[in-house]
């Protein structure tokens, strides 16, 4: 199971230490069988502004458990989802991260992503879900078979 995590909640996993919210997650991609997916452009330019994120996705990604997609494959899936015009939020690039990587699981803060990565016109087969808080660590954290990056690394 892959989850991306939105650069809105960076201070939150990264930051030493970890919001009690990012815990169960920190603790599910280090010792469990998550995966962290990233890539595009404006994705990765969000995200590593953060130092410690972009240190640890490193240490992650030599670990197995962060899995980087095509940039290419990513903005130009944007793109498309750009041309829907269905979107209410203006993070359509982490839109085509799960749409490019198969990823059902989303931790953000940012409500009109929220709705988008929930609308099935967006994100479906299965349709998105999205991680806030610890209470739904279990519920949410849980191997699917859509993410396709993570079955192709799983050992």
């Amino acid at each position: 199971m892959c989850v991306i995590i939105d650069a809105c909640v960076c201070a939150l996993v990264f930051s030493p230490p970890p919001h009690a919210d990012a815990v169960p997650l920190l603790d599910w991609i280090e010792q469990k069988d998550g995966r962290v997916v990233y890539g595009g452009r404006k994705f990765c330019d969000e995200l590593f502004q953060n130092e410690h994120a972009r240190r640890r996705i490193r240490a992650w990604k030599q670990a197995g458990r962060a899995i980087e997609c095509s940039a290419s494959d990513v903005d130009a899936e944007g793109a498309r989802v750009n041309a829907l015009g269905v979107a209410k939020s203006n993070d359509t690039h982490v839109i085509a991260l799960a749409r490019v990587s198969g990823a059902r699981t989303l931790y953000s803060s940012d409500t009109a992503l929220h709705a988008d990565f929930k609308n099935a016109t967006l994100v479906d087969d299965p349709r998105g879900r999205v991680y806030q808080r610890a209470e739904h660590a279990k519920e949410l954290l849980v191997h699917t078979p859509s993410c396709r990056m993570a079955t192709a690394t799983r050992r």
